[in-house]
């Protein structure tokens, strides 16, 4: 629903403060500016990420609009998405370290942390991303890791649609989402599942199939154990991930801060960094 550009500022530009030269600009689609829902879409997305001040999610410092077209300007991350670089490594047949997995799951669950309790509102209402997917996190080339794109993002269920509308990237999903069950922030941790999962088996968890039997899949959350693949990971690693994809969400992690905490156990069994050293064979250092 949206162009991305990056953009340098004129030296006559009225900048927010700390927004640097460089940007990244983000124009809703002239298809869609008299749409009037797609118009709210994109001013709530403004409104919520405008608000929000975390290492680990990328940053929103404004909303304008100019003549026609609504705009919003972002902080530039100089990289690719996790998506691009674990189809990068599946292409030349390297497997992502698995200490530079861990570690991307925590940055990823850190940055949920601070969403989920960030409330907003009057009533204090939890925000849920609910389209945490590999193309949505972005990988630095100083090694940041940042959480990006709340274009379908849910505060309780008043953020854009209805509650428990379909909204994400079905094979990210959990399957109360997919059943279009109301959902709330252990919908977020279960695709971290997934995407710890894909990078310790270094492929992806559904491959290629249809839609109708992609969403039976992630309904009846039909995920092999990493220990059946033979990958030599730690014990601990795959009872980590079994309990973070378990199709009731009760058995699962109940908070971004219980996962992150299961994640350092692991780091400190395997030896792992929680650092940007564990992404140096992935930077070239």
């Amino acid at each position: 629903m949206a162009e991305v550009y990056q953009a340098r500022a004129k030296a006559t530009t009225q900048r927010s403060p700390g927004e640097p030269e460089e940007v990244v600009l983000k124009r809703l689609h002239p298809s869609f500016r008299a749409d009037a829902a797609y118009v709210k879409s994109f001013v709530d997305e403004a409104k919520l990420t405008v608000r929000l001040r975390h290492p680990n999610i990328v940053r929103t410092f404004r909303l304008f609009k100019a003549g026609q077209d609504y705009l919003m300007v972002q902080e530039l991350v100089s990289g690719r998405t996790l998506g691009f670089m674990q189809g990068l490594l599946r292409q030349v047949g390297t497997s992502m370290p698995p200490e530079a997995s861990c570690y991307i799951a925590w940055c990823v669950l850190k940055a949920l942390d601070y969403l989920h309790r960030a409330k907003v509102g009057e009533n204090g209402a939890n925000i849920i991303h609910r389209d945490v997917n590999p193309n949505n996190i972005l990988l630095s080339v100083q090694g940041d890791v940042k959480l990006t794109d709340f274009g379908v993002a849910e505060v309780e269920g008043m953020m854009q649609g209805e509650a428990g509308a379909m909204r994400g990237t079905m094979a990210y999903m959990s399957p109360e989402q997919v059943l279009g069950q109301p959902v709330d922030t252990r919908t977020d941790l279960y695709a971290v599942g997934i995407i710890l999962w894909e990078l310790f088996a270094n492929r992806r968890l559904y491959g290629e199939t249809g839609e109708a039997e992609l969403a039976l899949k992630v309904r009846d959350a039909r995920v092999p154990l990493l220990s059946s693949l033979n990958l030599g990971l730690p014990d601990y690693s795959v009872q980590l991930v079994r309990k973070a994809l378990f199709a009731d969400r009760a058995k699962r992690f109940q908070t971004a801060a219980e996962f992150i905490k299961a994640l350092e156990t692991l780091a400190q069994r395997a030896g792992w960094p929680l650092t940007v050293e564990a992404l140096r064979p992935l930077l070239g250092g």
